[in-house]
């Protein structure tokens, strides 16, 4: 684990769960696995907070735990703690595609880490009754919550159990199936305000659901983009038959035969040119579609794979060219492109095929050696009759060595970002804050209908100079907030490719 990502998982903590949570987090970084006991004494904490802070990182599955029947030890999940940042993309998503009662529970899980079906659907009844722009019916909440479970956003928590001759639990999956709710008992809950409750079947979010929906969206956009419309809806067709067929995350699908896809394709009424020239598009995909598409024989009128593998590589190649161009621009960029296609070349035919000038094209040759876009391999030649051996040096791109070190850059910059924006919440609280009770305030006023010049009493406390600087904090905070989830984009690209062996 590198040091930069010790400094966004110690930003991220402190961000959503305090400096206590922060310190414990820290440590268990830095050291591995440790007990509670050697915690304590590196920490320096009192021993009942040690133990509240591992608490809230396992019940967010931001930890976990090994033991003996003697010494427990608990070590830190770093990746899980970077998926804090990509909760606003799992609501999104949510509703987007279910709209917003399944954000709505969604949101409730997330916060609670897990909790029963019953004691969700009436937390969420509750906070938003009063809400008449919400409109909730507990009938529909409960088809949306069943909705999500059958498609697998939403899963049941692992249950503990005790092995024979061992006092520390072990965790082990649970098969999720659709709960069996019953509406008078959630009624009587709602009226009761979870009194008699007697659900234990705990749930929590599936997060590997939502990020191949991610990888999904991805590469039927980046298909859109290169080809048109209609090619990226064959490719989502592709991608559904790939579920049925195989495991979700395989490197390559098992073929499906295009008479298969012809099928389905009748089907889309609104896609006429599609069902057309359906033969044309697979062709096109397979030739055109940057390898996300591979032709693997002739049977039903040809046999067609999803490459997931071959799509994580060409999307991440396309991270690396923009990330180049960004940081050092165009002309860079020509160059890095030109020695990833050439495998290996030398100085002088870097300058014949860029078409730059000899300095230049040195200077931005040296600077992306020296921010670790490319190698050099040093070579001698075979010495001539009298003559000494002459050294050339071929430059090349290794593609997984860039990779690591782009994620690098991501995790860098993402502590940037965390760090200024903490800053400014930081210098401008007090403003911050008597906005939010102006707000609360206004829209209570709103709600009972209370006269607009009453409302316009309570607008007028905050001065002129106040909404000016509150205006240009939320804007610096917003700015942030977009490149947070921009960043976010590009480390999920990254863990794509990281994700099949190499």
């Amino acid at each position: 684990m590198s040091h930069q990502l010790g400094r966004v998982v110690s930003q991220v903590l402190h961000r959503y769960f305090g400096e206590i949570v922060q310190n414990v987090g820290h440590d268990l970084f830095i050291y591995g696995s440790k007990p509670i006991n050697m915690i304590v004494k590196t920490t320096g904490l009192p021993r009942t907070q040690v133990i509240d802070s591992l608490r809230t990182l396992l019940k967010f599955d931001l930890a976990t735990f090994e033991g003996t029947d003697v010494i427990v030890d608990y070590k830190l999940l770093p990746e899980n703690i970077l998926l804090l940042i990509r909760y606003p993309r799992y609501l999104l998503q949510m509703k987007s595609k279910y709209g917003s009662e399944a954000e709505m529970l969604v949101e409730e899980l997330l916060q609670q880490a897990s909790c029963s079906a019953t004691t969700l659907l009436v937390t969420v009844m509750n906070k938003y009754k009063d809400d008449k722009e919400k409109n909730l019916n507990l009938m529909n909440l409960k088809d949306t919550f069943i909705s999500l479970v059958t498609a697998g956003y939403i899963q049941q928590a692992p249950l503990a159990e005790l092995r024979e001759g061992s006092e520390v639990p072990t965790l082990v999956a649970a098969e999720t199936k659709a709960p069996e709710l019953d509406m008078r008992e959630l009624m009587q809950a709602v009226a009761s305000n979870l009194a008699d409750v007697k659900d234990n079947v705990y749930w929590k979010v599936n997060y590997d659901r939502f990020h191949l929906d991610f990888r999904d969206d991805v590469m039927i956009k980046a298909i859109t983009r290169r080809i048109d419309e209609n090619a990226g809806e064959l490719m989502r067709l592709m991608l559904e038959q790939m579920y049925l067929t195989s495991s979700p995350w395989a490197a390559e699908s098992t073929p499906v035969p295009a008479i298969d896809l012809r099928e389905h394709a009748r089907r889309l009424a609104d896609k006429p040119l599609l069902q057309q020239h359906i033969d044309q598009y697979l062709r096109v995909i397979e030739e055109n579609g940057a390898g996300f598409v591979r032709r693997c024989g002739d049977a039903g009128g040809g046999q067609y794979a999803v490459c997931a593998r071959g799509a994580a590589d060409q999307l991440l190649e396309a991270l690396l060219d923009h990330t180049v161009t960004e940081r050092l621009g165009s002309k860079a960029h020509r160059i890095f492109r030109l020695i990833r296609s050439k495998k290996y070349i030398e100085e002088e035919d870097i300058q014949k095929n860029a078409m730059l000038p000899n300095k230049e094209c040195k200077e931005l040759t040296y600077k992306l050696l020296e921010e670790h876009f490319i190698s050099v391999q040093p070579m001698r030649k075979a010495a001539s009759a009298g003559g000494t051996a002459k050294a050339i040096y071929l430059y090349h791109v290794k593609i997984y060595e860039v990779a690591h070190t782009v994620r690098e850059m991501c995790y860098r910059a993402l502590h940037n970002i965390i760090s200024v924006g903490a800053h400014v919440r930081q210098s401008h609280a007090r403003l911050l804050d008597k906005q939010r009770r102006v707000r609360s305030i206004v829209h209570g006023m709103r709600m009972r209908g209370e006269p607009q010049q009453n409302i316009d009493d309570v607008l007028e406390t905050l001065t002129p100079p106040e909404l000016a600087a509150v205006s240009a904090a939320e804007a610096r905070l917003r700015t942030l907030a977009a490149a947070e989830i921009e960043l976010d984009r590009a480390l999920f690209l990254l863990s794509c490719y990281f994700a099949y062996p190499r």
